[in-house]
């Protein structure tokens, strides 16, 4: 039995077929089919019913999974003590933040990691509602910060980073705002509504705190969200870091709009089925120990509240 062959026989389990483990593994279909085969024929069970279009554990597999996915897990963890103990630094670390995320203390944990490892080359991009999942679960990014939507909770790491206040705006001259709330949905849905376009490229996009049955501008960039705002050609939701002073002036006026919730909780989170490096493990504590923290929330405003988009 070798550590390749649980390896592949855990991540089938968890893909669901042999394709999508030999995606996220980024080997060859055959390659995870022999191991399987092999470390069958070495146990002498068989630990896959083939006969359905999911790989679907027998019951002798389902009672070794138990065992091989906590031998797995704990061969990653001791890799991840071993490279900390020899000093490993990595050459790249990928990092990929939600893109309401504030970034002051992104940069003050950055300036901070490139003081302590100055050889390393860091990635940061930003990603949009299930990016960050599908970023992390497609390994093109180390460590994310992001909410939990999409994310399988018992397969990673994750720690508070903070809560992002959501705010629905509008230019203070534009027609959804000079009326008095709560705001008729024929008027808001008669309006375009600026919309973050979801970067992840999965079947299963979900479309959050959309209005329904309204007209809909979508981007690619929250800067871009906000500039179309400003020029009065619609209304949307947009973090109160990014709009405090456009509201304290009276550039925007606030919305109340009881289908939208008020915050987004954002986590650093990473994969807990590979090994991390010395540089992402300083990263993900980082992120955990310096982020804003959570604020209690306010008082729901009237009606219906879902997750803010």
């Amino acid at each position: 039995m070798t550590y390749d062959q649980l390896v592949a026989f855990t991540s089938v389990a968890a893909e669901g077929t042999f394709t999508g483990a030999s995606n996220a593994l980024h080997k060859s279909q055959p390659a995870v089919s022999k191991l399987i085969r092999n470390l069958e024929g070495e146990l002498g069970v068989v630990l896959f019913d083939r006969t359905r279009y999911r790989a679907t554990l027998t019951d002798a597999g389902s009672v070794f999974y138990e065992r091989a996915a906590a031998v797995v897990e704990s061969t990653h963890a001791l890799r991840g003590f071993g490279f900390a103990l020899g000093g490993k630094v990595e050459a790249i670390v990928r990092l990929a933040v939600e893109a309401v995320t504030p970034l002051d203390p992104i940069v003050k944990i950055l300036r901070a990691a490139e003081a302590r490892f100055p050889s390393v080359r860091v990635e940061l991009h930003t990603e949009r509602l299930a990016g960050a999942a599908e970023a992390l679960h497609e390994r093109r990014a180390d460590v994310v910060v992001a909410t939990m939507l999409g994310i399988d909770a018992a397969k990673v790491d994750a720690v508070p980073f903070g809560r992002v206040r959501i705010v629905a705006v509008a230019r203070t001259d534009h027609p959804v705002a000079t009326r008095r709330p709560p705001i008729p949905p024929t008027l808001l849905r008669a309006h375009p509504q600026i919309v973050l376009r979801d970067s992840a490229q999965g079947s299963s996009r979900p479309a959050l705190n959309v209005l329904e049955g309204g007209l809909r501008w979508t981007v690619t960039d929250i800067g871009a969200k906000k500039e179309l705002i400003l020029a009065g050609m619609g209304w949307g939701g947009l973090p109160e870091h990014l709009v405090a002073r456009e509201l304290a002036d009276g550039t925007l006026k606030a919305l109340v709009v009881p289908e939208f919730a008020e915050a987004m909780d954002l986590f650093a989170i990473r994969r807990r089925d590979r090994a991390h490096g010395v540089v992402a493990t300083a990263l993900w504590e980082a992120l955990g120990s310096a982020g804003a923290k959570p604020e209690p929330p306010r008082a729901r405003r009237r009606g219906r509240t879902r997750t803010h988009r």
